[in-house]
C-alpha cells in the first residue's frame, strides 16, 4: 500500500533547464537584445541626420544657383537693350544689389563686350563664394541693334 504522504507521480528529475534558478520568460527582452537594438537605432538616426544636412546643403546650393541665374538674366536683358555706346559704361558700373548680396555670399560681377563676325554681344558673369569650388555663372546675349529699328521706322 502506498503511503498517504507519497504522491502517485514519479520523482521529478532536475536538469539544467528546470532548476530552481530559472531565467525569466523568454518573451522578455534581455539586456544584450536591448543594447543591440539601441545600437541599431543610433546608427540609423546618425545616417538620417547626416542625409538631412546634406539635402539641406544641396537645396541651398540649388536656390543660390537659381537666384544667380535670375540676376544674370535680368541684368543681361537690361544691358543688351542699351545703345551700343552705353554698354561699356554699364559693364564697368556693374554692382550687386542689396537683395543679391543678401542671397549670395560675396557676389562679384564681370562682363565683356564682344564685337566680332558673330555680331555684337555681351558676356556677363556672376561669381559668389560657395560651399564648394565652382565656376562663375555666365550668360551671353546679343546686343539689340536699336539704330536699325530707328532708321526703318522713320
Amino acid at each position: 500500500l502506498p503511503c498517504p504522504h507519497q504522491s502517485d507521480r514519479s520523482p521529478r528529475v532536475m536538469n539544467h533547464r528546470s532548476t530552481s534558478r530559472t531565467s525569466p520568460s523568454r518573451n522578455a527582452f534581455t539586456m544584450i537584445e536591448l543594447v543591440v537594438a539601441a545600437s541599431i537605432m543610433i546608427a540609423l538616426m546618425s545616417v538620417v541626420t547626416s542625409l538631412t544636412f546634406r539635402i539641406h546643403g544641396v537645396w541651398k546650393d540649388t536656390n543660390q544657383q537659381r537666384i544667380a541665374t535670375w540676376a544674370v538674366s535680368s541684368e543681361l536683358e537690361r544691358i543688351t537693350s542699351l545703345p551700343a555706346d552705353e554698354i561699356a559704361t554699364a559693364l564697368e558700373e556693374l554692382e550687386a544689389s542689396v537683395e543679391l548680396q543678401n542671397a549670395l555670399t560675396q557676389p562679384e560681377w564681370s562682363g565683356d563686350f564682344i564685337d566680332d563676325e558673330l555680331g555684337p554681344r555681351v558676356a556677363l558673369r556672376l561669381d559668389w563664394k560657395r560651399r564648394h569650388p565652382g565656376t562663375p555663372l555666365e550668360l551671353v546675349g546679343w546686343v539689340l541693334d536699336t539704330t536699325a529699328k530707328e532708321e526703318t521706322s522713320q
